[in-house]
């Protein structure tokens, strides 16, 4: 069960970064946008960032989610 510092922390050290201009968190919805590092894609999409959203389920899973992931690790673009 993972929190968003934990989550915050796994992005940063994979050189990640978290779009706040069109992520948002609040109790009820989830969404969060995770841009690459420059010259990168996220081996999980294919693609420079990656989307998460979720309308229902426990905050600690959406954690969980985005921490799995980021640690599919970032590829060459």
């Amino acid at each position: 069960m993972a929190t968003k510092q934990q989550a915050m922390r796994v992005i940063e050290a994979a050189g990640g970064t978290v779009d706040w201009n069109v992520s948002e968190i609040t109790a009820t919805q989830k969404a969060i946008t995770v841009d690459a590092p420059s010259g990168y894609c996220w081996d999980s999409s294919g693609a420079e960032c990656f989307c998460i959203s979720w309308y229902s389920g426990s905050a600690d899973d959406f954690w969980d989610e985005v921490i799995e992931r980021v640690r599919f690790g970032i590829v060459v673009a």
